[in-house]
């Protein structure tokens, strides 16, 4: 097992025994700091109002709400655009106006010069942003992929803890019907695939596939995928 795996899994125990706020931004604080970064920051946008959890200096992150700087945001601008997460740095960014260049001046006052930011999509039109910024050496430092994937994987995981034990406003996770990936995961599981099996036919990683099953097995009440399968059967989720 490799430290960034190892990194990963204390991550997820971190998010499955946090039940308020602080517990939920401590993970992604311990998170951001093992990779090598000094901040996180979540940002979600869903009615009624925007939530943001972060370990942004304080100073910074009440003027980022009170200016509403979402909205001139250059790094919110490019996740909304994106499928796939991305490395940025004052010269990768694009600033076509004044405003976003003042922006990201003020934000480079408080060390925020560069991060990797995940785009996170929901349905009717929610959206959210998992970002990690400033690099703990002050270097602007590109990122290996299996970081990356490690990244886009915990941001995953992130925005479903919010939402399910936030309770902001929608569906709590574990009342949501299943969703057309995680009914495939389970069918899959239900023919007998193995995690990497079923990763292999749905084009996607191992680690995505037992996220799917978490998730499942989560909204269905059950302790194993096998009990989950049979819950899902049961109710006609997926074919028996």
């Amino acid at each position: 097992m490799t430290l960034l795996d190892v990194t990963f899994g204390d991550f997820v125990d971190a998010l499955e025994t946090a039940y308020d706020e602080v517990g939920i931004r401590n993970a992604a604080d311990r998170l951001a700091a093992r990779l090598g970064y000094r901040w996180f920051a979540y940002l979600g946008f869903s009615e009624p109002a925007l939530k943001v959890l972060s370990s942004y200096p304080g100073s910074w992150a009440r003027r980022y709400i009170e200016q509403r700087y979402e909205d001139i945001d250059p790094i919110v601008g490019l996740a909304r655009k994106s499928q796939r997460s991305f490395q940025w740095d004052r010269r990768t960014l694009r600033l076509p106006s004044v405003s976003q260049q003042r922006f990201f001046a003020e934000a480079g006052k408080f060390g925020i010069h560069s991060g990797a930011t995940v785009p996170i999509r929901g349905g009717f039109g929610r959206f959210a942003a998992f970002t990690l910024a400033g690099n703990m050496d002050a270097v602007v430092e590109v990122r290996p992929t299996e970081v990356m994937d490690t990244l886009q994987l915990a941001a995953l995981y992130y925005h479903s803890h919010v939402y399910a034990k936030l309770q902001l406003g929608l569906t709590r996770l574990a009342d949501a019907p299943l969703t057309q990936r995680e009914r495939q995961c389970l069918s899959w599981a239900a023919r007998g695939k193995k995690m990497p099996e079923t990763a292999t036919i749905l084009g996607i990683t191992t680690r995505t596939v037992v996220f799917h099953l978490d998730n499942a097995r989560s909204k269905l009440g059950a302790s194993t995928v096998t009990q989950a399968v049979a819950e899902a059967a049961h109710r006609g989720l997926i074919s028996s």
